[in-house]
C-alpha cells in the first residue's frame, strides 16, 4: 500500500536538496508481528548508513487484549512461530497464551523514557522483557526492572506512569497516528511511500531504494520552454 504525504528536505553542504532518510515505524509492545519488524528496521538501519529510524505508539487494544486461547491467537501464534524461525528472531511466542499484558503503562514509559534519551534502550528492553523473557509488561515490577535496566529511575517511572502529564503525551502521539491513517501495526513510512507488516529485510530496502530513485529523478532539474517561452 503507498499513500502520498509531504517528505521532509533538509540542505546539503553544498546547498542541494536532499531527501532526509528518516524510516518511521508505528508499533506496539504487545504486537509480535512488531517485535520482527522492530529486528528488520535495525538489519535495514545496519545496511543503510544515515538512515533513522523514528518509532510511534500505537495502542493496538486500549480495550484489552483479545482472548488468548481464541482462534485468531492461535492462528497469529502459528504465523509468529513461522515468521522468527524464517528471519532468524529469538522470540518465545507461546507467551501470546500465557500472558495477556495490555501496553498502556509500558507506553507511557516510552513517554518518559524519550524525555530522558533512553527511548531506544528502554523499547529493546521491553520487547525483550515481553517476547523473550515473557514478562508481564503491564506489571510494575517488571517495569521497575527495566528502568534499571536502561538506567533511568525506576521511581520516576512509575510516577510518570501515573502522571496525567504522559497520558496527554500518549493521547496526543495515538491521535496523531488514527489522523494519519495508521490502521494497524507495524506500519513502516518512508517518505511518501507506505507497507504494513513485519516485511522482510529485503521489502523495507527495496522500499527505500524506489523512494530515493523517484526523489533523485524529481531533483533533477532539466531544461524546459513554457507559456513564456524557452
Amino acid at each position: 500500500m503507498f499513500l502520498y504525504q509531504l517528505v521532509g528536505f533538509k540542505y546539503g553542504f553544498r546547498g542541494e536538496i536532499v531527501q532526509e532518510q528518516k524510516l518511521v515505524v508505528y508499533s506496539d509492545f504487545i504486537c509480535p508481528f512488531c517485535y520482527i519488524g522492530k529486528v528488520n528496521a535495525e538489519r535495514l538501519q545496519q545496511e543503510i548508513p544515515g538512515l533513522e529510524l523514528e518509532w510511534k505508539e500505537f495502542e493496538l487494544h486500549p480495550e484489552g487484549q483479545p482472548d488468548a486461547k481464541g482462534p485468531y491467537m492461535k492462528q497469529a501464534l502459528e504465523n509468529v512461530k513461522y515468521l522468527a524461525k524464517e528471519y532468524g528472531i529469538e522470540m518465545r511466542p507461546e507467551v501470546l497464551t500465557e500472558v495477556t499484558s495490555d501496553s498502556r503503562k509500558a507506553l507511557l514509559g516510552f513517554e518518559f523514557a524519550k524525555e530522558h534519551g533512553a527511548e531506544g534502550s528502554y523499547r529493546d528492553a521491553v520487547f525483550h522483557a515481553y517476547w523473550v523473557e515473557g514478562k508481564d509488561i503491564a506489571e510494575d515490577h517488571v517495569l521497575r526492572e527495566v528502568a534499571k535496566q536502561v538506567n533511568l529511575d525506576p521511581v520516576k517511572l512509575l510516577e510518570a506512569i501515573e502522571n496525567p502529564v504522559y497520558h496527554n503525551k500518549l493521547r496526543a502521539s495515538i491521535h496523531e497516528a488514527h489522523a494519519n491513517g495508521i490502521t494497524g501495526v507495524p506500519t513502516y513510512r518512508y517518505g511518501d511511500m507506505e507497507t504494513v507488516g513485519a516485511q522482510p529485510l529485503e521489502n523495507l530496502k527495496k522500499m527505500v531504494e524506489i523512494q530515493n530513485d523517484k526523489e533523485q529523478l524529481n531533483n533533477q532539474m532539466g531544461l524546459t520552454c513554457g507559456p513564456e517561452g524557452c
